[in-house]
């Protein structure tokens, strides 16, 4: 059965694009590949498929923070004080959305699947617009 969260992976592609654009190679890739794992994940749940979504969710997550670290050193300006901020409250969010969410099932984990699917795709949103403002940073 095909989802929300089907639709939302999408987001995954425009990340891609757009680390392309800034000639984050690397970055792109990680995403193009979340974007398939993702899409296969959310089409048709075997193990080996969900283990192989999760290892291309945390190179992105370690990706991503390395790039973000990296370029918080450099532009340390005051400038990207909110934008630092509002990258850091996405993950954050992403966070307490999946894993706070599974131990008490609640949001990506709630026991009626339309919310779940729900919560689950506003995740792929937050972790869009988070990485969107690393690669434009």
């Amino acid at each position: 059965m095909v989802t929300c969260c089907f639709y939302s992976s999408f987001v995954f592609l425009m990340n891609s694009g757009l680390a392309g654009i800034h000639n984050y190679h690397l970055y792109s890739g990680l995403f193009f590949t979340l974007f398939a794992t993702s899409l296969i994940v959310h089409s048709n749940t075997n193990p080996y498929t969900i283990a192989i979504d999760k290892i291309a969710i945390f190179a992105i997550v370690f990706y991503g923070g390395k790039m973000f670290i990296e370029k918080c050193i450099k532009n340390s300006r005051s400038v990207y004080a909110y934008r630092m901020i509002f990258i850091i409250s996405t993950f954050l969010s992403s966070i307490y959305l999946y894993y706070y969410g599974f131990l008490h099932k609640k949001y990506c984990y709630h026991p009626e699947t339309t919310i779940a699917t729900i919560y689950h795709s506003l995740l792929h949103l937050f972790s869009f617009i988070g990485h969107s403002l690393i690669i434009t940073m």
